[in-house]
């Protein structure tokens, strides 16, 4: 079943692949066909069935079989439709005023849709990140905690708590709905793109060194949350920094990427003003400093090349962003036959990108807020009021005379480690790039930390104040 909001995200590029073939020349079947081969999944798929239905003889034009594909979409794709339908009517316009008001008409109302989709799914995560953070903290402090000293006050009678059922509901069934919660938001995410998957496991085999850690601090005598400290976190340290090389390379190559995007309008610009496509690109990349090495690449690639500029570019640019590449092997074959009309392209792609940019940073800012507070959540304010509900049971346990069935810090420990692969997994579902490295990396910083927090503060010993009052 084919997912309309995520069709929906997939449509600025959509207008973007139409637009760059109809404003340097190219025919409405060209455009329709390159999209259904080099497009987005979902929109890809549709276009296809738009060719099939062409070559037919189902429909009597590509345009007409693309306008009965897009007519089949429902209200919630309603800004898919009409962009898409707008690039056909501008393919069919004869003057170039037209045509250029009707695709800069598309671009806009495709970034509208998409705008006003990430304001609706920010506005949804309210009330199941609070329910997260509702049962990651709350429940498990009254379980742990608050239950054993209604126990301890003769609030259940000559009835003892069951130990082993606290435990179950603290470990496995809260991170359970907990999971259940994540997979649901990233059911619901129209901008997720990599999903968690097998393919990334292999990443996370380093943490398997917490097994030997954790049977030698056994042998040392070291208590259950030493255990876990010292099994776990160094554990979760060396895995980060076995994957810092990844998170370092894939850094600057979105730095990169980004610095492509702003390049495509000052490329134009260039050339407007005579410069060949050629010197125009390899200058403006060379300018910055976060596409030196792509811009270096691409000079020996064209002294190469042997005049087949666009693979050229394919091959030194397509590693760092498909979508420039694709967009600047268009803006140079425009140059072969004219200079000039390549770079008003080069501009109007420009512009795009620019506005694209400027919608995902504005969704981006908005998600922020919500996966700051879970991190923080998890990584200190969990941590710390669960230790010192484990560092107040002790003495009043004492007070009392109230012997627990179950190792309160043990259990702790173990649910604290879990509540960081949870948190990792959900905010790493948020946002449009959350695969297993990005949960993994998250939760390897985060873990050794909310351990840390967790042991301090449960070891602070009250027991002197206990006394001194008694």
């Amino acid at each position: 079943m084919t997912d309309f909001r995520r069709m929906m995200n997939e449509c600025p590029t959509v207008v973007g692949m139409l637009t760059t073939a109809l404003e340097s020349g190219g025919s409405l079947d060209s455009a329709v066909r390159e999209v259904a081969a080099e497009g987005p999944p979902l929109s890809a798929g549709m276009f296809t069935r738009a060719v099939r239905t062409t070559d037919t003889k189902g429909a009597s034009s590509l345009g007409a079989a693309l306008t009965a594909e897009v007519s089949a979409l429902p209200a919630s794709a309603s800004g898919y439709r009409h962009s898409v339908l707008l690039c056909i009517a501008a393919s069919e316009s004869s003057g170039q005023e037209e045509r250029l008001r009707l695709l800069r008409e598309a671009s806009d109302i495709a970034l509208d849709s998409v705008r006003t989709m990430g304001e609706a799914y920010s506005a949804s995560l309210t009330v199941p990140c609070m329910t997260v953070f509702g049962l990651g903290i709350m429940v498990p402090m009254i379980l742990m905690s608050i239950v054993p000293l209604l126990g301890m006050g003769g609030l259940f009678g000559t009835t003892s708590v069951d130990g082993d059922m606290v435990v179950l509901l603290t470990v496995v069934a809260i991170p359970a709905v907990i999971l259940v919660l994540s997979m649901a938001i990233r059911g619901r995410n129209p901008f997720a793109s990599e999903p968690i998957g097998p393919p990334g496991f292999a990443k996370a085999l380093p943490l398997l060194v917490a097994v030997p850690l954790a049977l030698f601090q056994f042998q040392q005598g070291s208590g259950p949350e030493d255990v876990v400290l010292l099994s776990v976190a160094p554990a979760a340290a060396m895995t980060a920094i076995l994957l810092a090389g990844d998170r370092i390379a894939e850094r600057a190559r979105a730095s990169c990427e980004s610095g492509l995007r702003d390049s495509v309008f000052e490329m134009g610009n260039r050339m407007l003003s005579g410069e060949t496509f050629e010197t125009a690109c390899t200058g403006v990349l060379l300018s910055r400093d976060e596409c030196g090495e792509t811009a270096e690449r691409l000079e020996r690639e064209l002294l190469l090349c042997r005049g087949d500029i666009g693979a050229a570019v394919d091959s030194s640019v397509s590693p760092v962003s498909p979508e420039v590449s694709r967009a600047l092997r268009d803006i140079q074959r425009c140059s072969e036959e004219d200079v000039d009309n390549a770079g008003r392209l080069a501009i109007a792609l420009g512009r795009q990108f620019h506005n694209g940019d400027s919608v995902r940073r504005s969704l981006e800012l908005r998600l922020k807020s919500m996966t700051d507070m879970m991190v923080g959540t998890a990584v200190v304010f969990a941590p710390m009021v669960l230790g010192m509900s484990v560092s107040m049971l002790g003495p009043l346990s004492e007070v009392a005379g109230y012997q627990s069935s179950m190792d309160t810090g043990a259990v702790l420990s173990a649910y604290i480690v879990e509540l960081c692969i949870l948190i990792s997994v959900l905010t790493t579902s948020l946002g449009d790039r959350g695969g297993f490295g990005t949960g993994l990396w998250r939760f390897c910083l985060m873990a050794p930390v909310a351990l840390i927090v967790f042991r301090v503060c449960s070891g602070i010993s009250l027991r002197r104040g206990y006394h001194r009052v008694g």
